[in-house]
């Protein structure tokens, strides 16, 4: 993990603590990949649909006609939501759909969108949360630095914003597995052993992954922790991550 991108999930890792520093995380996120914005949207499955959204870059000014017509509207939300993993707009829906689609005409375009890299962190019978981040018009995605460090910290971070809001989440296990309560710990490892003895407690193995790796992050800060992993362990000693320190 380069340290651009530590600091990046540090900022993504205050985000889920403190729900004003979402706008912050997310510059920081474009600013870090060089994209023109991004969007994080918490939907509830109900005729009243979007429960909360954050903009950043070029549709940060279009994020109250997002919530008020486009939202139900939007055709690529749900794509994101039966297909886990990253996806492109213009790889999703052939371009003479977008075309017909008011959507993307009235809202996409006029923003100077051109393209959108999207994923569903949490999707359960009660709320999903889409993340998208936006290319302006005439130009290409770059390569995209350690994509799964970033996307296991905003999986974190959105589900303890989501928790913040609505309490917590019933799930049917189709997506994200929300579980009963069970500590983790988390030793730092090279040769040397900074063994955890107290450990924390997370509802799921992602989001105690996704801590593992921010505490990876936070330790990249001190080069005297280069070269050690943070073993991420169950209530048992079993070990569910090796999160090097970058």
């Amino acid at each position: 993990m380069s340290p651009d991108v530590a600091r990046l999930v540090s900022k993504i890792h205050d985000a889920g603590l403190v729900p004003e520093a979402w706008p912050e995380a997310l510059n920081a996120l474009t600013d870090t990949w060089g994209a023109a914005g991004a969007a994080m949207i918490i939907s509830r499955k109900t005729p009243t649909p979007i429960d909360w959204v954050c903009f950043s870059g070029l549709s940060a000014a279009f994020q109250s006609k997002y919530i008020d017509h486009y939202a139900a509207l939007d055709p690529f939300s749900p794509l994101l939501r039966v297909s886990p993993g990253w996806m492109k707009l213009s790889e999703c829906l052939p371009r003479s759909a977008l075309l017909r689609s008011e959507w993307y005409n009235d809202f996409v375009l006029p923003c100077g969108v051109g393209d959108v890299l999207g994923t569903c962190f949490i999707d359960t019978p009660s709320h999903s949360v889409i993340f998208g981040l936006h290319q302006q018009i005439g130009r290409r995605f770059q390569e995209l630095r350690d994509l799964n460090h970033v996307k296991e910290a905003l999986t974190l971070a959105s589900l303890r914003h989501v928790r913040s809001l609505f309490g917590p989440l019933h799930d049917d296990g189709s997506t994200q597995t929300i579980t009963e309560d069970t500590r983790y710990y988390f030793h730092v490892v090279n040769g040397r052993q900074y063994r955890d003895a107290v450990g924390r407690v997370f509802r799921t193995r992602e989001e105690a992954t996704a801590h593992a790796s921010v505490l990876a992050s936070e330790l990249a800060r001190d080069k005297g922790w280069a070269g050690f992993t943070v073993f991420l362990t169950d209530d048992d000693g079993g070990i569910v991550a090796q999160i090097p320190v970058p």
